[in-house]
């Protein structure tokens, strides 16, 4: 696992510094989905050889040393080509890329389940609509005095996004995870960018379904753990078909 972690930290180390790509430029010369790349620079995931030997022979980066740390990271002089001017392109080609990359990531989830109901963000140059915060909050136990101040005026969008490229909604269907306050018919907000941790909520996908459920080391092996004990364990092993697709962020219920 550790071999993983810092190949990632090298992969994203060359794609930033010397290729100086967005993941979503990366993850299109590389023909892969935005996801993939994350899931690769974080190390949940090993880089495939047919990527590293992409990354040699295109752009002259040693394999060996993304591998090893051992060496240099050029492998051969390579004059730039026509892929790497993508770095130069403008804000709004780079936004209609990631526009293009997070539709992808969705198309392909509803591919393996009817629960992925839409991107953080779709339309190219949209703006969130800013909703007044008043300055007093509510009270939970004896009524307070009413004041309607608006202090600041906020963006949903921008207090629940951290990551928008690659920040998709899952609706929730079940009583798995009901004790963790999420119940059927929620909405998840999912970031694919982020590192899963041990205790954090997350999306994961086994044998191509995908699920919602605790992630925990238990003993030292990963454990997909439901929050409702009429639900069992779900003890992950080397031989499964898994992966961690995002992390849970943000719950939205409807009363």
């Amino acid at each position: 696992m550790q071999t993983k972690i810092q190949l990632g930290v090298r992969h994203r180390q060359i794609r930033e510094s010397v290729l100086q790509m967005s993941v979503a430029d990366y993850a299109k010369q590389m023909q892969v989905k935005v996801p993939t790349v994350y899931s690769w620079e974080s190390g949940r995931t090993s880089v495939p050889q047919d990527v590293l030997a992409k990354l040699e022979n295109r752009y002259g980066i040693s394999s060996g040393w993304l591998l090893t740390g051992a060496g240099s990271p050029k492998s051969i002089a390579t004059e730039p080509d026509s892929n790497t001017t993508q770095a130069s392109k403008s804000a709004l080609e780079r936004l209609e890329e990631q526009v293009h990359a997070i539709r992808s990531v969705i198309a392909e989830l509803k591919a393996h389940s009817p629960l992925v109901v839409a991107p953080a963000r779709l339309s190219k140059g949209a703006r969130g609509t800013r909703i007044p915060m008043l300055s007093l909050g509510v009270s939970a136990g004896q009524p307070t005095a009413s004041d309607d101040t608006i202090e600041r005026e906020i963006d949903l969008a921008d207090m629940l996004l951290e990551h928008p490229e690659s920040t998709y909604f899952i609706r929730v269907v079940g009583d798995s995870m009901t004790d963790a306050g999420i119940s059927d018919g929620d909405t998840l907000i999912v970031d694919c960018a982020v590192q899963p941790r041990s205790g954090q909520i997350v999306i994961a996908k086994v044998y191509g379904e995908l699920t919602v459920k605790r992630y925990i080391k238990a003993e030292g092996r990963p454990v997909l753990r439901a929050e409702n004990r009429r639900y069992k364990d779900i003890a992950i092993t080397a031989e499964m078909d898994f992966t961690i697709v995002g992390v849970v962020r943000s719950c939205i219920k409807k009363f």
